[in-house]
């Protein structure tokens, strides 16, 4: 069995891959409870699952691992190959270790056993949204993203962005680091900065550099009348 139906725009697409056509329903049930996302189509074997691939190309699908004529592991595989903007969740009644590992390896999102427990459900799909927009805001804001912003997407942090500093980097230091640079639009050297913050040149370049590798500063050879040229730092996210 295959359904297919007309999509809207901004709801999230979902495409069911489910032998059992009660718990397709059910799945689809659960999903119509939560606002933004639509069911667009139902397959219940190999071909109908391709076939529904291809027409509809959803953002997102429920895959089931055991069918009578396929294993949805390869058909993991299969979409991860020849289809790569769409993503998957498993909902399965497999336990095996070496399936929850295969389809880690593949690039799951979740992996939810059966029966599935619909507030389980739901926390896997608004976690899904969020991460559903916040990669398509990023793609259509910049082409490169910092740390902070990773952890944001893969981690699900809310709020103020977490900074993962290394070893000789203190957090309030850096903040006040990174408040001189932004106040400095002409740009400042570490010597510069050293005597603003009383602390060593070798110490101020440090937490410049680690502005840098982080995206939040950038940095040039500033050629002066005598000596030798300097590193300028300025801020880069204007």
């Amino acid at each position: 069995m295959s359904i297919y139906k007309q999509t809207q725009a901004l709801d999230i697409q979902v495409l069911i891959i489910e032998d059992d056509i009660r718990i397709a329903e059910i799945n689809r049930r659960f999903i119509e409870k939560i606002p933004g996302y639509q069911v667009v189509g139902i397959a219940t074997d190999e071909q109908q699952a391709k076939d529904a691939l291809e027409v509809l190309a959803p953002n997102l699908v429920l895959l089931d691992i055991y069918f009578p004529d396929m294993n949805g592991l390869e058909l993991l595989r299969y979409i991860k190959q020849h289809y790569y903007h769409t993503d998957v969740i498993m909902i399965t009644a497999a336990k095996e270790v070496d399936s929850l590992r295969d389809a880690i390896r593949n690039g799951v999102f979740d992996f939810i056993v059966k029966p599935v427990i619909f507030q389980r459900f739901e926390e896997t799909m608004k976690k899904y949204q969020e991460f559903y927009s916040k990669i398509n805001h990023l793609n259509e804001q910049k082409k490169q993203i910092d740390q902070a912003e990773i952890d944001q997407i893969l981690r699900g942090t809310k709020g103020e962005n977490v900074s993962y500093a290394p070893k000789g980097i203190d957090k309030l230091t850096l903040e006040k680091v990174l408040s001189f640079v932004k106040e400095n639009n002409l740009g400042i050297t570490a010597d510069q900065l050293g005597r603003n913050l009383g602390v060593s040149r070798s110490t101020a370049r440090r937490y410049l550099e680690y502005l840098v590798a982080n995206g939040d500063a950038s940095a040039e050879l500033s050629y002066g009348t005598i000596g030798r040229p300097e590193r300028m730092y300025r801020y880069s996210k204007n």
